[in-house]
């Protein structure tokens, strides 16, 4: 039905835009066909001139049709628009036009301020009784007032069927751009546009083989007589409608080209890292939001920099079938015979041992490749190829971490070479979305672990890895001194967790590059030990600063909306202190209110930044510090991406075992605490005072 009345509306608009023409706007349509006259001999003039053909053709382009007479109000040649200008400016700057302009003005103002005189007092006596009104207090919770009840009832069958209705008939237009396109059309036709461009292109025509500039003039009057359709007829107040939506869109691409200015400005942060990193700072500096942000970032990086191994091999063999290569890997990798780059290399051998290089012809295009340093067999070069490729289309998350952290690349496969969706700051937010692996510590200790047998023990090969408060997994030199590297269960003395950071980077270079990085984080550098912080850097967070925008222009619609919100809340607290009930002006208030407050959050969230300022030092904590910037983006950062209460479940467990709350608690009886108020802290200072137990 809806679609049947769509279809409707779409016929009817369009019947009244070709009675428009024919009757408002008819002399576009005879204009338009002078104009085509002028394009056409214009055209057979210039084939006539450049070829020298004989011919009797008089371009009628430099003539302003009879049609347009009524509307041509400059003169017609330029020296009389020279004098109408001097006259026209001899005019503006005349007393007795400027005393009359004065005039003008205060007969205006004296009508304003009539009309003030008699709203003024109206208002007034409307804020008096409004007050009046809303202090009476009430407790009928929940109760709408009669007011606001018509209120609802006439929005119920006006407002909202006609909001419905015009939001489907958008989206209806919007699946049939073809409509648009059409109307479009006509109204350039109505509007002389269409006329203006036939034009252009008949003078343009003409002025190539004349290069006639006494007749530039012409063509200005005949455009200026062109555009008067359009000034006279045009809806102003449409511009609303038109220029805002392409101002914000324009403001709004600045934005997310700022953003992802910032962003490459944080990849090459990430880049002069070492494998190995530590981001400490104090609670509350952002320390996880930062190694979040960072393994996001490494994730697309490893992603772009295996698709530009895949590019550079490619090139070394050209004429190498490369996808039907890449289907063979594919198939592999669906049957699970391929599943690491372990069994890539293997796969690669494979093809070596039964010679198979999928039609593509040696003899006749080489099976070397010299890069001026020394040879690469072509298997070499396909194992590099493979790996590359693995990294890039394994269809997972390449973060394995100790809390959850939500991604959503997508990859898009027409069956052909895939491309990965990895732009952070979309027109339109993914809603696919996976998350990072769990980390298995085994996985990363090459020496014993702690569940004895671990199928995952040695799988690791390449990609990031996430850890927030590794001080507290690893420990430090004072923490572990009670810890015996011969003791038969796994600790962080004997698990080779720290020879693993070592030597991490050789099971996950791909044409010599590591396709690996360890993000971490701890309050204090000194929380995890010495052996391990001394091979990466550390990055204190210093501060963190406040919420930024990065879309410009947006200066007074962000004092609007806090200006509103901050007019209202007081009052609206105020009434909810004093009554119960639902009224038509806080209803309505509240309404546009919420609208600008959600409108002015969703841009802050949309393009949004803060900056985190922070000092890079060694492990070694030598006292070379280097100042950097890092950019925390929230449509990027804070799209759910982790928790930062990520440990909560411990704690909501031990919750739950219990019966009492905080409301439970003992309260102090006077402002000094009692000897039994003392005991019931159970503190061991106190308990040491009174002999009870422990050591002060």
């Amino acid at each position: 039905m809806r679609r049947v009345l769509n279809i409707l509306l779409t016929i009817l608009l369009t019947i009244g835009f070709i009675l428009l023409g024919v009757f408002v706007f008819r002399s576009s349509f005879i204009r338009l066909g002078y104009a085509f006259k002028d394009f056409g001999l214009s055209v057979a003039y210039y084939f006539c001139v450049m070829f020298d053909i004989k011919h009797n053709i008089t371009p009628t382009v430099n003539t302003v049709p009879d049609v347009q007479t009524p509307q041509v109000t400059l003169p017609t040649d330029f020296n009389g628009f020279k004098e109408n200008t001097a006259q026209y400016f001899n005019l503006l700057f005349n007393s007795d036009n400027f005393n009359g302009w004065l005039g003008h003005i205060s007969g205006v103002m004296a009508d304003l301020a009539e009309i003030l005189v008699i709203i003024l007092p109206c208002i007034v006596v409307l804020i008096l009784v409004i007050k009046a009104l809303y202090n009476r207090e009430n407790n009928k919770h929940g109760k709408d007032t009669v007011p606001l009840k018509v209120f609802k009832v006439i929005s119920k069958v006006t407002y909202q069927p006609l909001k419905r209705f015009t939001a489907g008939y958008v989206a209806f237009i919007k699946e049939n751009r073809w409509i648009l396109a059409c109307w479009i059309m006509l109204w350039a036709f109505n509007f002389n546009l269409a006329t203006i461009v036939v034009e252009f292109f008949a003078y343009y025509f003409y002025f190539a083989v004349e290069f006639d500039f006494g007749t530039v003039y012409t063509q200005f009057v005949k455009l200026f007589a062109d555009l008067k359709t359009p000034f006279i007829y045009f809806p102003y107040w449409a511009l609303l409608f038109l220029i805002y939506p392409l101002f914000d869109k324009f403001r709004k691409r600045i934005a997310t080209s700022r953003l992802r200015h910032y962003e490459a400005k944080n990849c090459g942060f990430i880049n002069e890292l070492p494998i190995v990193s530590l981001t400490c700072g104090s609670m509350g500096k952002k320390k996880t939001t930062a190694i979040t942000d960072m393994a996001l970032s490494q994730e697309v990086m490893f992603r772009q920099k295996a698709y530009e191994i895949l590019q550079k091999n490619d090139m070394k063999f050209p004429m190498f079938s490369w996808i039907l290569f890449e289907k063979a890997l594919q198939a592999e990798i669906e049957s699970g015979q391929v599943y690491n780059l372990a069994t890539v290399k293997c796969w690669v051998i494979s093809l070596e041992e039964r010679g198979e290089l999928f039609g593509y012809d040696g003899e006749r295009y080489g099976l070397t490749y010299d890069n001026g340093l020394s040879e690469e067999n072509i298997y070499d070069v396909l194992s590099t190829y493979a790996q590359a490729y693995f990294i890039y289309i394994i269809e997972s998350s390449l973060i394995v971490s100790n809390y959850s952290i939500r991604e959503d690349n997508l990859l898009i496969d027409s069956g052909n070479f895939p491309i990965w969706l990895i732009d952070f700051f979309p027109t339109n937010f993914r809603r696919d979305s996976r998350h990072a692996h769990i980390l298995d510590f085994d996985i990363l200790r090459l020496g014993k672990k702690v569940l004895d047998a671990n199928p995952n023990a040695g799988s690791f090969e390449f990609g990031v890895i996430g850890i927030t408060e590794i001080g507290k997994e690893r420990g430090n030199n004072l923490e572990l001194q009670e810890k015996k590297k011969n003791a038969e269960e796994a600790n962080q003395k004997n698990d080779k967790f720290n020879s693993w950071l070592k030597m991490c980077r050789h099971s996950a270079t791909v044409d010599n590059f590591p396709f690996i990085k360890v993000f971490a984080d701890e309050q204090r550098p000194e929380s995890w030990g010495a052996d391990a912080r001394d091979l990466c850097d550390i990055v204190n967070i210093i501060s963190s600063g406040e919420m930024k925008l990065a879309m410009p222009f947006y200066t007074i619609g962000d004092m609007l909306a806090e200006w509103a919100f901050n007019r209202f809340i007081g009052l609206y607290y105020d009434f909810r202190f004093r009554r119960g009930d639902n009224t038509l002006l806080v209803h309505i208030l509240k309404s546009v209110t919420a609208w600008l407050w959600k409108r002015n959050i969703r841009i802050y969230n949309r393009y949004g930044y803060s900056v985190l300022k922070i000092e890079k030092e060694r492990g070694t904590m030598d006292g070379k510090v280097s100042k950097k910037k890092y950019y925390l983006m929230s449509a990027k950062i804070y799209r759910k991406r982790f928790a930062t209460d990520c440990f909560a479940d411990y704690f909501n467990d031990m919750a739950l075992r219990t019966n009492v709350g905080l409301n439970d608690y003992r309260e102090y009886l006077t402002e000094c605490a009692s000897v039994s108020e003392l005991q019931a802290q159970n503190s061991y200072f106190i308990n040491a005072l009174y002999g009870l137990g422990g050591e002060s």
